[in-house]
């Protein structure tokens, strides 16, 4: 069973109403269904979608304007922010693209990012892990293969597999970004499930691979590895997003 969305950075479940109401405009914005410079909807104009108060409509305003997706001025009104004011990078932001249809561009800028980020910090997590750090490494991994492709328990460890090597780098400005990794992995996974367990079972055996060339503090191999990895995970992703907005059956592979 696919995993559900992460629960929002508010620490609110995704069903409350100030949710509803911040992931509605959120969408919108990011979707271009509001273009930047738009004027954002007031609480009358959302109520014949969802039931809006007056105080959820504020907090969600000020929630998005903290992202950048919105700024208000002076007898101007509350307006889509440009789109370069946006915290792309913020795990919400990321959340909000992905369920809005994330196009192509934005998908390979995600996996542009990783690939500069994930193989240089399995580097270093070689070079620099910790004992513990390694058995959390190899923990997550052994999550991996102890649980159905594609179930919750496999996509947790999954992503507790990359959280505990970007831990291991132990560079806290690289761990700033782990959110990215987390979000764009949950989101591919999900959209990967149509291709069946055949593509993920190579997919893990390099995670095994992996998880040895760190323990053998090897980080050129461990570079190597993951750059294979990302690149795959780009592949399979897109593909199964183009068969599934093309109406086609998953590709054989199962």
């Amino acid at each position: 069973m696919p995993l559900p969305p992460a629960k929002p950075s508010n620490g609110k479940p995704r069903d409350s109403l100030f949710q509803q109401v911040t992931d509605r405009l959120a969408t919108a914005i990011v979707s271009g269904g509001l273009a930047a410079g738009e004027l954002i909807p007031n609480e009358g104009d959302l109520h014949g979608e969802i039931n809006v108060s007056r105080t959820a409509y504020r907090e969600a305003l000020k929630f998005l304007s903290a992202k950048g997706l919105i700024e208000a001025k002076p007898r101007s009104g509350t307006r889509v922010a440009p789109r370069d004011h946006w915290n792309l990078l913020d795990p919400d932001v990321l959340h909000w693209f992905f369920t809005a249809g994330a196009d192509d561009r934005f998908v390979h800028d995600l996996y542009e990012l990783r690939l500069f980020l994930e193989p240089n910090t399995a580097k270093l997590a070689a070079q620099r892990r910790t004992s513990a750090q390694l058995v959390a490494i190899e923990t997550a991994l052994i999550g991996m293969e102890s649980h159905p492709p594609f179930s919750e328990e496999n996509i947790l460890a999954d992503l507790d597999y990359h959280q505990a090597v970007i831990a291991a780098a132990q560079n806290p400005a690289l761990a700033c970004l782990k959110s990215v990794v987390s979000e764009t992995v949950r989101w591919a996974v999900g959209q990967q499930v149509a291709h069946g367990p055949r593509p993920y079972m190579t997919a893990l055996a390099d995670h095994r691979r992996l998880y040895e060339a760190i323990a053998a503090e090897d980080g050129e191999r461990a570079s190597a590895v993951m750059t294979m990895i990302v690149i795959d995970s780009l592949h399979h992703t897109l593909s199964a997003v183009h068969r599934s907005r093309q109406g086609l059956a998953p590709a054989a592979g199962g």
